[in-house]
């Protein structure tokens, strides 16, 4: 081994110049016991396309020159391809033996039938992939590790790999350290990840069971269609609960796939309300939604395997293009809701196109790109839920606006009678309870069909208001004022005995009398006419209004522009 010592900033750089020379004429990698990157790049490969070869064929194939280098860290093939012979030169240029961790493929693949040679000969031989029971050498959400002891000198790798899924190929050299803390780190991050996701789903089912808005349950399935999904495509499924049930693991991957957007479109549809707004549009997605769900069950009850591959990533890839024109649609449709759901679906759609085109070899694989499904679905997470938050509060505030619509008066935004009766209960009953004085006023404009005839129905509007008006001036806090109807209104006064009532009822008669209404340019004369009644033992609240109208209609039997019982005492201006 030849040394350099060169005086750079103080520094030693040492090169193995010969053997670094000749490594990279051939393509080969050179390792000093230290962890490697991704070895794509570095490696040849030989896609089978007459007849299956073993390591003997593909050793020749290899001297023939028909294996080929591609300039990508992770190599892609598609999905349903034929299986592919990967081949890696390895250089131990220590004089120990170094013992690594080959890091090949994601959890998906089907097949890894991987060969070490040493000097034409094979010295060891491993089996993995998801159709192997027990689901040996599988690191959830990074691959398949095996474990690799390199003598000085050459070593050889062929790896024969097959899968009906997407046929991503990465492979890179770790060591055992790395290799931990890398696997740790993936799963701190993925079960933040579940976590995250568990919450909305929790959350928004506990929604659904208390407003009963299916939304919240598609949403929710929606959501956890993913969850799974994820659990399956990282191998934490196949590794942690059904390493035996390689059928099941073979199908569960593409049915999931179609589940998952299947939940997504019908979760679209009912938050959008597309029923109302596009009811073709609705129908067809759901039929169609219920079609590809019962065609996969199909193919899968059939063993048909290739048709469900293709199956769902058709609908996958449609599923992605349709929520960004579902988005479109609401966003010009009802800002309002496409104000959340267009952003919403543009992040995880974004992320789900880019995790399709890595796992179609079309990106390469890093982990920004691996990582890009998960990263869009939390803020399409975030921003829906967000989206089904204010949704919410739209509904609510609607529900309110309704709720007091039904209480208040249109015209004179006073309360009508049936708020009336519904404000006084509580009060009327404290009273009751405590014998505490209460009392009503009951008023009623004198001729008012006079000046409706006269004037017009507007200016008797414009009356009505003004005496609202004129009323809500007059109460004391804890009054409760209401439109009675037509042209009367009612007054509850809480701790005012009778003489109270009656001189407040007076200040109210006086200061109406004083106000003139302009119609058509000339002023419009009002009096009004009103009964007072106090609450007596034993009666109720319309015992005492009824005792109110009695009394307002004898005060227009005496001429109006008067209160009954009359004021006994001076009062005020």
């Amino acid at each position: 081994m030849l040394l350099l010592v060169l005086p750079l900033s103080g520094g030693v750089v040492a090169a193995n110049s010969g053997i670094d020379d000749i490594a990279k004429r051939r393509g080969d990698v050179v390792l000093s016991g230290a962890s490697s990157g991704p070895l794509g790049d570095r490696a040849s490969y030989l896609v089978e396309h007459d007849m299956p070869l073993d390591l003997t064929a593909a050793q020749q194939a290899l001297r023939q020159g028909a294996f080929r280098r591609q300039d990508r860290p992770a190599v892609g093939f598609g999905i349903a391809s034929p299986p592919v012979w990967l081949h890696l030169a390895l250089i131990n240029s220590t004089d120990r033996p170094l013992t690594y961790q080959l890091l090949l493929g994601l959890p998906w693949l089907d097949n890894l039938d991987v060969h070490l040679v040493r000097q034409e000969r094979l010295e060891h031989r491993w089996q993995g992939g998801d159709l192997e029971r027990g689901a040996p050498f599988l690191v959830p959400a990074m691959g398949y590790a095996f474990p690799v002891e390199l003598l000085p000198g050459r070593t050889e790798v062929f790896v024969r790999a097959e899968t009906a899924e997407a046929f991503l190929l990465p492979v890179s050299l770790l060591v055992q350290e790395d290799l931990s803390a890398a696997s740790r780190d993936f799963r701190y991050r993925y079960g933040a990840f579940y976590g995250f996701l568990l919450a909305f789903v929790f959350y928004n089912l506990m929604l659904y069971f208390g407003l009963r808005d299916r939304s919240h349950l598609y949403y929710a399935l929606y959501v956890l269609s993913f969850v799974a999904l994820s659990v399956i495509y990282t191998g934490h499924g196949f590794s942690w609960w059904w390493p035996e049930q390689v059928e099941f693991q073979r199908y569960a991957l593409f049915t999931t796939m179609v589940l998952y957007a299947a939940a997504g479109l019908l979760f679209a549809v009912r938050f959008l309300q597309l029923d109302g707004v596009a009811p073709r549009y609705s129908f067809w997605i759901r039929r169609l939604s219920f079609l590809v769900v019962v065609a996969m069950a199909l193919f899968v009850a059939t063993e048909q395997l290739d048709a469900a591959v293709y199956l769902s990533y058709g609908v996958f890839s449609v599923f992605t293009l349709g929520m960004v024109l579902l988005g479109i649609f609401a966003y010009l449709h009802d800002r309002a809701k496409g104000f959340y759901f267009l952003p919403a679906v543009l992040c995880s759609m974004a992320g789900l196109g880019i995790g399709l085109l890595t796992a179609f070899g079309l990106l390469p694989a890093n982990p920004w790109t691996i990582s890009a499904v998960e990263v869009g679905l939390m803020l399409e997470a975030t921003l829906l839920s967000l989206a089904l938050g204010s949704r919410m509060r739209q509904q609510t505030q609607a529900r309110h606006r309704a709720e007091q619509l039904a209480r208040i008066d249109s015209l004179t935004g006073l309360l009508n009678r049936r708020a009336f009766l519904t404000d006084t209960t509580p009060v009327w009953s404290t009273a009751e309870r405590h014998g505490r004085p209460i009392s009503v006023i009951l008023l009623d404009i004198d001729h008012f069909k006079r000046v409706n005839d006269r004037f017009g129905h507007d200016c008797g509007d414009q009356i009505l208001q003004e005496v609202a008006k004129l009323l809500l001036q007059s109460c004391r806090e804890g009054d409760i004022l209401a439109r009675w109807g037509g042209e009367e209104f009612v007054l509850l006064l809480p701790e005012t005995g009778l003489v109270q009532a009656t001189v407040l009822g007076e200040r109210i008669r006086r200061g109406i009398e004083r106000q003139q209404i302009l119609a058509k340019s000339q002023g419009v004369p009002l009096t009004i006419s009103l009964g007072a009644a106090q609450r007596q033992p034993g009666n109720t609240l319309n015992d005492l209004v009824g005792v109110a109208d009695e009394r307002l209609y004898e005060a227009k039997r005496c001429g109006r522009n008067q209160i009954v019982p009359p004021v006994f005492e001076p009062v005020s201006a």
